[in-house]
């Protein structure tokens, strides 16, 4: 199951790579939409061995998952890797999950 998690106040900075960027354009996911989600207060975050998944939704509300990689010369630093709009499937769980919080 998917759990929320998120904290006020924790540092975070973000970098796209330059794959990333075009992993972006395959998957027709803007940057602005991107930093909106890892901005947001409505977020899911799984930690998966190297790599970190981040379910969040962007201000117009479109669903994203996002797949980070922490740098490995600072904590709290992540490339962004890659970024899509969820599936229906993961729509739903996203959406049991948080529920109305955040909102």
């Amino acid at each position: 199951m998917l759990r929320p998690w998120y904290v006020e106040g924790v540092g975070r900075r973000y970098s796209f790579t330059d794959d990333a960027l075009s992993n972006l354009a395959v998957y027709d996911v803007t940057p602005g939409e991107v930093w909106e989600a890892l901005h947001g207060t409505r977020r899911v975050i799984r930690h998966l061995d190297e790599l970190t998944v981040v379910y969040a939704a962007s201000r117009r509300g479109r669903r994203l998952v996002v797949l980070l990689a922490e740098t490995e010369h600072d904590d709290h630093d992540f490339d962004i890797l890659s970024a899509r709009a969820m599936t229906d499937t993961e729509i739903k769980r996203y959406e049991e999950t948080v529920g109305g919080w955040g909102r």
